[in-house]
């Protein structure tokens, strides 16, 4: 089964190296998170110094974690709980014991030992293809004399007022003026740190200055540009950042409210309750064999059906191929120039699937009617209602006995003026005497009463 990212939703890899060779788990493409489960996740949280006790201090009474919550997803059963180990924030699930480590936790946790390398790539659609369809010049414009439109391979400095090319300025030209570049490849340019002047990858000395180019950084690259979502030459960072204060704002707000939420549902009080009365039930089905007349379809109808009919009708549908979508893809080599790959994925439509369904009769026990019994007090004792059935036999009309349900009920005062209940096994409550005082939890908001107060041993 597949899960997906308790961060970004994006479906996770599994990957048998998470934690050291042979330790397996899930990691996320887009984010770099990594999901383990706790048998997995045990050696390398031993040797950090975490183990199953000192886990549940943490979990219970330790610092807990400033990010939000994120949802397990490796069982769906509820929010992980955060927790601070080492200076670390991690996550753990009190259900399944899953542990999530969002990008960088991992490098801490280990020293630089683990969670370093890039996530898996995002694995290929079935018939999903690529080819190249050329490698073109990259722009970029002249900060000094205000040149714009020049050839990132070819124009290595300003032919206006000759100042050298910011490599931080390239951008990829508009559609329909692309230029061939006529350059090998030879990898992404380096920065000289002496004058700042772009160099080819196989450069050992600055072109400009003369400095030596060991260990200079690799200029940044632009974002990949997409003929599905087609952009125009970036703006400024700070400025489009800015104007999007009021969708932080939201979302600040709804992870408040999350919280909120929570900490309500979870917030409980004592209360003194004294027990007041004890109620019971108990409950029996009379089924009678009956004529059903109901429809499936024919390779699932049930045995011992009679009178049936036939008709052809749509089951389901089957994707069939139907040709494919393709997008060009524009991807900054680091040296001028960008290459064009075209991308395409199969696209499919539906076709319907027909099959035979079956109109049919069939015998069966259904419910008819319900017995029960009540009372109050533990004396006399519980009793199940007396049942009487019409015919005992295996024909139509004839009647039996079908399922059993019992409950048994505690009524509680509690010292704040409001009643309360409590809903126990029958060896329990039959142990609970009236006029028994104890203090409970209450939940704030939804009033329920936590019923383990009431231990098998309790007496007046």
């Amino acid at each position: 089964m597949v899960m997906a990212c308790p961060r970004d939703g994006a479906s996770l890899v599994a990957t048998r190296d998470v934690l050291g060779a042979g330790t397996p788990g899930q990691v996320c493409p887009t984010c770099s998170g990594a999901m383990v489960d706790w048998k997995a996740a045990q050696p390398f949280l031993w040797k950090a110094g975490l183990t199953l006790d000192s886990l549940q201090v943490l979990v219970t009474k330790g610092t807990p974690g400033k990010t939000a919550p994120v949802t397990c997803t490796a069982c769906g059963k509820g929010p992980m709980k955060g927790f601070v180990f080492h200076g670390v924030e991690l996550d753990v699930c009190e259900q399944c014991g899953s542990l999530w480590f969002d990008r960088g936790e991992l490098a801490r946790l280990s020293h630089g030992t683990l969670g370093t390398a890039p996530p898996p790539p995002r694995p290929k659609v079935k018939g999903e293809r690529e080819e190249s369809v050329g490698v073109f010049e990259m722009w970029w414009d002249c900060g000094y004399c205000g040149t714009v439109g020049l050839l990132g391979a070819s124009n290595r400095f300003c032919p206006s007022c000759g100042a050298q090319q910011d490599a931080s300025r390239r951008y990829f030209p508009p559609e329909g003026k692309e230029s061939v570049a006529n350059l090998a490849f030879d990898g992404a340019d380096r920065t000289c740190s002496a004058c700042q002047t772009p160099n080819g990858a196989k450069a050992n000395n600055c072109r400009n200055c003369g400095s030596p180019l060991d260990g200079s950084a690799k200029v940044a690259t632009v974002a990949d540009r997409s003929s599905a979502a087609p952009t125009g030459r970036p703006a400024p960072g700070p400025a489009a950042s800015g104007k999007r204060w009021w969708l932080w704002g939201l979302v600040a707000l709804a992870v408040f409210g999350c919280i909120t939420c929570g900490v309500g549902l979870s917030w409980k009080k004592d209360v003194s309750v004294t027990v007041t009365g004890h109620t019971w039930s108990r409950d029996i089905d009379v089924e009678r064999l009956t004529a059903v007349h109901e429809g499936t379809w024919c390779d699932s109808m049930p045995g011992g059906a009679y009178a049936v009919t036939r008709s052809r009708e749509q089951r389901s549908t089957k994707q069939v191929p139907d040709g494919e979508t393709c997008s060009t893809r524009d991807v900054d080599r680091g040296n001028g120039t960008f290459e064009r790959k075209k991308e395409c994925q199969p696209k499919y439509r539906d076709e319907p699937v027909y099959d035979e369904k079956c109109s049919y009769t069939v015998d069966r026990w259904e419910k008819e009617r319900t017995v029960s019994n009540t009372g109050r007090g533990t004396t006399p004792a519980p009793s199940w209602p007396e049942v009487r059935l019409g015919r005992s036999c295996n024909s139509l009309g004839c009647e039996r006995e079908g399922s059993r349900r019992e409950t048994y009920s505690l009524q509680l005062a509690g010292a704040d003026g409001k009643s309360y209940g409590c809903s126990l096994s029958a060896s329990r409550w039959n142990l609970v005497a009236d006029g028994v005082k104890k203090p409970i939890k209450i939940g704030v908001l939804t009033g329920t009463a936590d019923c383990d107060a009431f231990s098998p041993a309790v007496s007046p």
